[in-house]
């Protein structure tokens, strides 16, 4: 299914409600595509979807990068 910047506003009014103040791609993966993880070569879980999710952030007004893939949520952005 494909997400929207309102869906990804939607995700992070939730995170920021549960008390999160800061996330990555694959932290909002997991939350718009829960379905959507694989294993790699090493057996290791990850999200296919987190490159997609990191886009959308860098795109989005409600967050702010403060280290390499890394927001922080603006509260006062995500109305």
């Amino acid at each position: 299914m494909r997400k929207t910047q309102a869906d990804l506003i939607a995700a992070l009014r939730d995170m920021h409600s549960r008390g999160r103040v800061r996330v990555r791609g694959g932290t909002v993966a997991e939350a718009l595509w829960p379905d959507a993880r694989t294993k790699n070569a090493q057996g290791q879980v990850f999200n296919l979807t987190a490159g997609v999710a990191g886009r959308m952030l860098k795109a989005c007004k409600a967050v702010r990068e403060v280290s390499p893939g890394e927001y922080e949520i603006l509260a006062h952005r995500l109305a």
